[in-house]
């Protein structure tokens, strides 16, 4: 068969490969045929998929950080991604591995060393097998004030943020909810008032949900371990922060115009640092924390303490409300903790409404 002959007009294919190298060949290969993207890791490949909906994805089996098997686990949970096929091209000739690619989604499996021509030729067969051009992406009504495109993104976004870290929760909806509510309390203050519009308002309770997007690159050992994590593994779990805030940086840079995503960012980086300046990723204090920042970091920790987690049980509500007032001025904002006592009912309703 001549592939030169095949018609690939407007399909994306995703290229996620830890070697520049074999991302030139691929380039060198498919392009012209088709529209390639290239990525080296995670965070890249986060932003490719949520910059433009590749129609197929070519991925490496041993990546740093996430894994291939992972990246499908991701790809699987992710109701946006879900259906985009996925060709493994590894160096991985373990017959248990490919079995596994297999069981966990991918469509196909070659390896290395391949035939150029015989990967065309999967690929052409694959989409045959698909059949019809690529589909347009739904359009899903915006209930954040976004318009269409910003709230599919947004929502892509948090696919890939719940798919590694609380899949199957509703840990994502109670954050949103809770923080809108905070935010909607601090608007009645004569403090916050100048700082806090109904925008704020809106983008917190969309936003507020890819706080932890950063996660998918922490082992899956760390993130289920029910016991206490040692120096290193902690280390591993801080750098979901700025893991997260450089894969908004990347999606930024596809969307000049979308500076809402700044404000995820402040979020993203700034939930665990602490009013006294003993948090992290850069140890800042007070008023130097973002304010999203400062809402979102009690809303989180609200929804661990009363939701069970592989290293804790839930706590009953009143004892929740109380760990959150004894932070006040050591891990949270004492303003704000002031505010929280004038919502924390709609803390429990939100809770009720949305359990697990």
């Amino acid at each position: 068969m001549d592939v030169s002959q095949i018609d690939t007009f407007g399909r994306q294919i995703l290229c996620i490969d830890d070697s520049k190298t074999q991302l030139a060949l691929y380039k060198d290969e498919l392009e012209g045929m088709y529209s390639v993207t290239c990525a080296l890791a995670y965070q890249e490949a986060v932003a490719s998929l949520t910059a433009a909906r590749p129609d197929l994805i070519i991925l490496d089996m041993e990546m740093p950080q996430v894994t291939g098997l992972e990246f499908l686990d991701i790809l699987r949970y992710s109701p946006n991604y879900a259906h985009i096929p996925v060709i493994i091209v590894s160096g991985d000739n373990n017959p248990a591995d490919v079995k596994e690619a297999f069981v966990r989604g991918a469509m196909d499996y070659v390896r290395k060393p391949y035939d150029s021509e015989e990967l065309l030729l999967r690929i052409h067969r694959i989409f045959q097998l698909l059949s019809g051009p690529p589909q347009e992406t739904p359009v899903v009504d915006s209930t954040h004030g976004f318009t269409i495109a910003q709230d599919h993104l947004v929502r892509s976004i948090a696919d890939l943020a719940a798919a590694k870290d609380n899949e199957n929760t509703k840990h994502l909806t109670r954050i949103g909810l809770y923080s809108a509510e905070l935010a909607e309390t601090v608007t009645k203050t004569a403090r916050f008032r100048p700082h806090v519009s109904v925008d704020f308002v809106t983008k917190i309770g969309a936003l507020a949900k890819l706080h932890d997007i950063g996660k998918v690159n922490v082992p899956d050992h760390i993130l289920k371990k029910t016991g206490h994590l040692t120096d290193r593994e902690f280390e591993y779990v801080k750098n979901h922060t700025t893991d997260g805030a450089r894969t908004i940086d990347m999606i930024r840079n596809s969307f000049p115009d979308y500076a809402f995503l700044d404000f995820a960012h402040d979020i993203i980086l700034s939930h665990h640092e602490s009013w006294d300046g003993s948090g992290y990723p850069n140890g800042i204090a007070g008023e130097d924390i973002p304010l999203a920042a400062r809402i979102v970091a009690i809303a989180d920790t609200f929804d661990a303490v009363t939701t069970k987690r592989s290293y804790a049980n839930p706590v009953a509500f009143d004892e929740a409300c109380a760990i959150i007032r004894a932070a006040s001025g050591t891990r949270f904002d004492p303003e704000i903790v002031d505010l929280f006592r004038f919502c924390h009912l709609h803390f429990k309703d939100i809770m009720e409404k949305n359990k697990d």
